[in-house]
C-alpha cells in the first residue's frame, strides 16, 4: 500500500493521553504520525492511495485498559498478535 508520494505505511498501537484519559489506536498509519512528542497525533489514520483514501481501525471499548501495563501486557496475547497479522496482511490494488 504505498502511498503516491512514496511512503509505505506502518503497523502501529499508539496511546494518546488528554487530562482525563487515555486514547489507545491500532491500525495501519503513515510513519509521521507514530512519532512522540508534543504535537504528534496518531489519531490521523487516512492513507493516502492513488484514488483516494482509506483507514484501517481496531475499535476499543472505553476503558479499553485499566493501566498502560496492561495494554502493554496486552500486546503479549494472541488476540494481539492475530489484529496486527490481520492489518498488515492487507493488500490494496
Amino acid at each position: 500500500m504505498t502511498a503516491p508520494g512514496g511512503t509505505k505505511p506502518v503497523f502501529g498501537f499508539a496511546v494518546e493521553s488528554s487530562s482525563t484519559r487515555d486514547f489507545y489506536g491500532m491500525g495501519l498509519r503513515d510513519p509521521r504520525y507514530l512519532e512522540q512528542g508534543k504535537g504528534v497525533t496518531s489519531s490521523c489514520g487516512l492513507l493516502a492511495t492513488g484514488n483516494g483514501g482509506l483507514t484501517t481501525s481496531v475499535l476499543f471499548n472505553y476503558p479499553a485498559f485499566p493501566t498502560r501495563a496492561a495494554a502493554k501486557a496486552w500486546m503479549a496475547t494472541e488476540q494481539y498478535a492475530q489484529l496486527r497479522a490481520l492489518l498488515i496482511s492487507l493488500n490494496y490494488v
